[in-house]
């Protein structure tokens, strides 16, 4: 399952940039620094078939998102019941039994 849906989100996302691409721009440049652009003041209602399928593309990556992140195999628990378990594991090192330590050293051994 969780392949399937990384698959289709990949998909999807080389769709939408497609779609996107495909888009003609709403205004010209001269309207992003305050100037009128011819798109400023028209009618703002108008949506193309590729505007819906923009809308809807992201929608869907949007989703399959969550379920990518629903299904993942390594998703086993919640991460606040396993947090008092990696407590015991020791954090020093030891010196193996019938060997010292070198001199220098924290564990043992005479200090210069």
């Amino acid at each position: 399952m969780y392949y399937l849906l990384t698959v289709l989100f990949i998909m999807v996302a080389l769709l939408l940039v497609v779609v996107v691409l495909m888009q003609r721009g709403r205004g010209d440049v001269g309207s992003a620094f305050g100037g009128m652009g011819q798109g400023v003041f028209g009618p703002g209602g108008v949506d193309t078939i590729l505007t819906k399928a923009t809308y809807w593309l992201g929608f869907m990556l949007m989703g399959i998102a969550l379920l990518i992140g629903f299904f993942h195999p390594s998703r086993r628990a919640s991460l606040l019941e396993n947090e008092g378990k990696g407590a015991n594991t020791q954090t020093q090192q030891s010196v193996p039994k019938g060997q010292t330590a070198p001199s220098g050293t924290p564990s043992g051994g005479k200090s210069p």
